[in-house]
């Protein structure tokens, strides 16, 4: 899962990286832009839905995941709870859209509380040391990783300071995958990068 950070695409546009990542096997972006205005993040997040390959999920804001047809919504620490964003969920006959609905975490008991509370996946870190993620508290690292993803039955994203060689760690203590965020986005080389992601966990 590419997490987005536009201000870290240097000379580059946030579309165009999110194309070459497309094109190159990434299958899931979380739009994660919180200063955009709602309406210029719903313009965002209607482009971002047109590349081919890309399933959608954004942050934090289930009214623009509804507008824009996205195939998810992910939950902040303190953000919406699963069980309200499935009944907002409008339906046509009878049934919800299939809008899966996400949330990070950064504690076993908070990783058992959110799949006890109907959430689809969850995304634990940081597990690694990242300049974005100081501010959410100590490094979990691989062992408290391997704890989470053998306590629940959803799968586990793993983030924080992720590159292909933490990528693989990651996956060896069982996590179903990883959200990257700067490994990507600052890359000179994006599709060489991504290659280097695929080689390391063996597929995207």
């Amino acid at each position: 899962m590419l997490i987005t950070d536009r201000k870290l695409c240097i000379g580059k546009s946030l579309i165009n990286v999110i194309k070459k990542s497309a094109r190159s096997g990434v299958k899931a972006v979380q739009l994660r832009e919180k200063d955009l205005t709602s309406k210029e993040l719903l313009a965002l997040a209607r482009k971002i839905k047109k590349i081919r390959g890309i399933k959608l999920i954004i942050n934090n804001r289930l009214d623009i995941a509804l507008l824009s047809g996205a195939y998810g919504v992910h939950s902040p620490e303190k953000g919406i709870h699963a069980k309200h964003a499935k009944k907002l969920v409008p339906t046509k006959v009878g049934n919800y859209y299939n809008l899966i609905v996400g949330k990070s975490i950064h504690s076993l008991n908070q990783a058992i509380r959110v799949e006890k509370d109907g959430y689809d996946y969850l995304i634990f870190g940081p597990v690694f040391k990242t300049p974005s993620k100081i501010k959410y508290g100590p490094l979990q690292g691989l062992e408290k990783l391997k704890n989470v993803c053998q306590s629940v039955s959803i799968p586990v994203y793993a983030v924080g300071g992720i590159n292909p060689q933490r990528a693989k760690k990651c996956i060896q203590a069982g996590a179903y995958g990883v959200a990257v965020i700067r490994a990507i986005l600052k890359s000179k080389n994006i599709a060489g990068t991504i290659k280097e992601f695929k080689t390391a966990i063996g597929s995207l």
